[in-house]
């Protein structure tokens, strides 16, 4: 067996032998702009003017921020199961002193989430839009 052989055997079974978490989230994972909150008890809607809030999915972690500063960014993880997603484990982000855990709803509701233990349905979801469900509100979102 010659010498290059030899590594490329090896390299072969380096790769094999690591396995890579990736990510199954497909057309989900990325940054969404919240455009706007429809309620869905009193036909309300909300285009949210003026405010640019958005969440981040990736991998199990979602990031909810808004760039203008007015509520704290926050973190929850997330599982997606076909059209359902539930969103748990919310955390206040604060890298300097440590994410503290959330345990009321204040400022989830001002991202559209209102318990912290919350499902969503899917109702659409393509490469560029999604819309989500809750019992309360359904939120579109454009990819940005």
């Amino acid at each position: 067996m010659t010498t290059m052989a030899l590594m490329t055997l090896i390299t072969l079974a380096f790769f094999a032998s690591c396995q890579l978490e990736m990510s199954r989230n497909k057309k989900l994972d990325g940054y969404w702009r919240l455009q706007q909150i429809d309620t869905i008890g009193t036909a309300g809607v909300n285009t949210i003017e003026g405010m640019r809030i958005f969440w981040a999915f990736q991998h199990k972690l979602l990031e909810m921020k808004d760039i203008n500063d007015r509520v704290s960014k926050c973190l929850l993880r997330f599982e997606r199961e076909g059209d359902s997603l539930l969103l748990s484990q919310p955390y206040l982000y604060d890298r300097e002193h440590g994410d503290q855990p959330i345990t009321n709803t204040d400022v989830l509701k001002y991202y559209g989430v209102n318990s912290l233990n919350e499902h969503f349905r899917i109702d659409n979801l393509t490469s560029s839009h999604m819309v989500l469900s809750s019992r309360r509100y359904r939120l579109h979102f454009v990819k940005f």
